[in-house]
């Protein structure tokens, strides 16, 4: 039994080392269709990568592609008129989602232009210092993955804003220089952030609608709209 035993295990091992090229090549060859999933912090397994027909992913980005254009064109009118929220907590960087005197942040007036006003107003009541960096679930994350913008460019679009020194604990009635310094340096910061919307446009639409591939409910969405 023992000796039979072995010469199974030996046979076993010779035959896996003969097939481990051949496996290592169709790993390196469908590894962009794949993704590592890990098991308690420590395994992992591969599971294939949901695929949609070239069909589908050219109406997706049809779809897209309309969407980043009113999203962006969106962004560029509240760069241009130059009213943006101020950051009177802290003096460092915040993000603020609404200000006190209700002016909403770059990524807040995309999503309320889009005709999310509710969803905008939420997140105001819920988190108004909220990173859309830090978010990963739920409706704005929807909203990120059908804008036609990825989710790095939403956040550049976001922008914290940089408190003045010694912030006061009530807002003065005379706004203070550093606000007009802030506002020009997010003005700045924009129109930085518009160039690259404009030369990265392809590459971001490929990877907004590689971004869709995980949410058949969203594409169902976009193709019926």
């Amino acid at each position: 039994m023992l000796r039979r035993l072995a010469t199974l295990t030996l046979a076993l091992s010779m035959s896996l080392t003969a097939f481990a090229p051949e496996a290592s090549a169709r790993g390196f060859a469908s590894a962009p269709a794949d993704r590592l999933v890990e098991i308690d912090g420590a395994d992992a397994i591969r599971r294939p990568t949901p695929r949609l027909s070239e069909e589908t992913k050219a109406r997706l980005k049809k779809v897209l592609a309309s969407r980043r254009t009113r999203n962006v064109k969106a962004f560029r009118a509240y760069a241009l008129r130059g009213v943006y929220p101020h950051n009177y907590v802290t003096s460092g960087e915040l993000n603020v989602w609404i200000d006190n005197d209700g002016h909403m942040c770059a990524a807040a007036t995309m999503i309320f232009k889009s005709g999310h006003k509710k969803l905008v107003r939420q997140t105001a009541k819920d988190n108004n210092y909220i990173r859309l960096a830090d978010v990963t679930d739920g409706a704005l994350m929807d909203w990120i993955l059908t804008s036609g913008l990825t989710h790095a460019e939403v956040i550049a679009i976001q922008a914290p804003m940089v408190g003045g020194p010694e912030m006061p604990v009530e807002i003065p009635e005379n706004p203070i220089d550093w606000r007009i310094a802030e506002d020009a340096r997010l003005r700045a910061l924009y129109n930085e952030v518009l160039v690259q919307l404009g030369q990265n446009r392809t590459d971001s639409l490929d990877a907004a609608v590689d971004a869709l591939t995980f949410r058949p409910d969203l594409v169902a969405k976009l193709l019926a709209a």
